[in-house]
């Protein structure tokens, strides 16, 4: 079996042919054509990537792997994934593509399988017609040649395409810990499942706030395989495994490193951690300034670049914020004017001040804003929440919107004409009206309609809109 891939030649990268075949003796990869340290090291990372990914790796049979032309040093980073190609190829454990001089192999592999983008797959040393068969990149980098990407061994099966979902695993969506909610809660359970909403709850103690942010990830529609992979990939480098979307519960003493990444070497922090699922900012105000701060781009951004030293890093920051707070000091006092005051020993003044730290551009990230109470009778299942959300999955899914989002103008365009005059004059930023358009047309799918009437848009004033006016004028009668 003889295949084309990389190697590194004075800081550049050139063709090399790799010729694998099977020869009887003491299992084991052996090179041949002057290989370096680092290539003899790979020997077990790929032996490993082999049988993580549910492949035989040979018992009675040594490979033999020549690399030519046999007169250069050889050195590379993305030869693990060409001889594993090779042998899996030569062994008819996956069909054999169709592979001319015109087609290179070229990926780093994890010990469980996963295939990697080297670093040095950036010079032009290929002409426009080339394909590298390679891993996913770190960095979304131009390149003059076609990128042909695997996220995982188990994809050699069918280069061409992903890998079918029924061959992948799949993730587990977790039971809900709560098994019944009040009206109230239910239908915000609804609206952020469906709508991936940011929110903040704010209220007295024991009011659900926190219950609620954490049952959220059991209701969200199921990752798509591609998303989910990336999702494992992140949370095997945090040395964790993952079943379902993430759910990310940082404590408020968490410095502003180690929510955001950093370091001389850079590394990914918590934000990144929850990409895909759920940040959970429980005691929002308890956190360090710098650290609310430093989430302000992430949260629409959507990705956090970290610099050290004239490098950067990004990191992928896509997740669903929510934040809880008391309004209060010790956290008894309700938004219900001078009868919610009860038992809190503070002045209204004193609960002024520690709520006026909500205000500001940091609060004005969220979507919505929930004022809770004090719990009702829980009387809605979460099988039936679960049940009418699977509707909504459906009926967004038969939409066919693009997975970035709709934008604004794609927004207004659902909305009935005659209903966009409705909208306040009065909105106290751009955010406020984007949000309210979004809610929504969250409302409009949890309905089933393809348009937004005015009814959806007056219910998403009360989410978007009125309760933000409300905390600034601390006006909660």
């Amino acid at each position: 079996m003889k295949i084309r891939s990389l190697i590194q030649d004075k800081k550049e990268l050139i063709p090399v042919d790799v010729e694998l075949t099977l020869l009887p003796g003491l299992p084991g990869i052996h090179f041949l054509g002057l290989p370096d340290q680092h290539l003899k090291e790979s020997t077990a990372r790929i032996k490993s990537a082999i049988k993580q990914a549910g492949f035989e790796f040979p018992t009675g049979s040594q490979i033999l792997v020549n690399l030519r032309p046999s007169n250069i040093r050889k050195n590379s980073k993305g030869l693990d994934l060409a001889v594993a190609a090779a042998y899996l190829w030569e062994t008819d454990q996956v069909p054999k593509p169709l592979l001319d001089s015109d087609f290179f192999v070229y990926g780093e592999l994890t010990l469980s399988g996963e295939v990697l983008e080297p670093e040095d797959l950036v010079e032009d040393f290929l002409k426009e017609k080339s394909v590298v068969l390679t891993g996913e990149p770190n960095l979304k980098r131009a390149a003059p040649f076609r990128r042909q990407v695997i996220s995982h061994l188990q994809e050699l099966s069918n280069p061409q395409e992903k890998l079918p979902e029924s061959a992948l695993e799949k993730p587990i969506r977790p039971t809900a810990e709560v098994e019944f909610f009040s009206e109230r809660q239910a239908k915000l359970i609804r609206i952020l499942s469906a709508g991936e909403h940011s929110c903040l709850f704010a209220g007295p103690s024991g009011s659900g706030k926190t219950t609620v942010a954490k049952s959220l990830a059991a209701f969200l529609r199921p990752p798509k395989i591609a998303s989910y992979r990336q999702m494992k990939r992140i949370h095997r480098h945090f040395g964790e495994d993952l079943s379902w979307r993430p759910i990310v519960k940082p404590h408020h003493t968490t410095p502003l490193m180690a929510m955001v990444g950093g370091g001389s070497v850079p590394f990914a922090g918590e934000i990144t951690r929850a990409h895909g699922g759920v940040l959970i900012l429980d005691e929002l105000l308890e956190f360090q300034s710098s650290v609310q701060e430093a989430l302000r781009e992430p949260f629409e951004e959507k990705k956090i670049r970290v610099v050290r030293q004239g490098k950067f890093q990004d990191y992928p920051a896509q997740m669903q914020i929510l934040g809880t707070t008391n309004l209060c000091p010790c956290g008894d006092w309700t938004p219900r004017g001078k009868k919610g005051f009860g038992r809190c020993r503070f002045s209204k003044i004193r609960c002024e001040s520690y709520s006026q730290r909500l205000s500001g551009p940091f609060v004005d990230r969220f979507e919505m804003l929930e004022f809770t109470e004090k719990l009702k009778d829980p009387v809605v299942s979460a099988a039936q929440i679960l049940s009418d959300l699977e509707k909504v999955f459906e009926f967004q899914n038969q939409q066919k919107r693009p997975e970035a989002g709709l934008t604004l103008q794609d927004l207004i365009a659902t909305v009935r004409p005659q209903v966009l005059s409705l909208l306040p004059v009065s909105f106290s930023s751009h955010r406020r009206k984007i949000s309210t358009l979004r809610v929504a047309r969250t409302l409009a799918d949890i309905d089933g309609s393809t348009i937004v009437e005015a009814h959806h848009l007056d219910e998403a004033l009360n989410w978007t809109h009125l309760p933000f006016e409300r905390l600034k004028r601390w006006d909660f009668g």
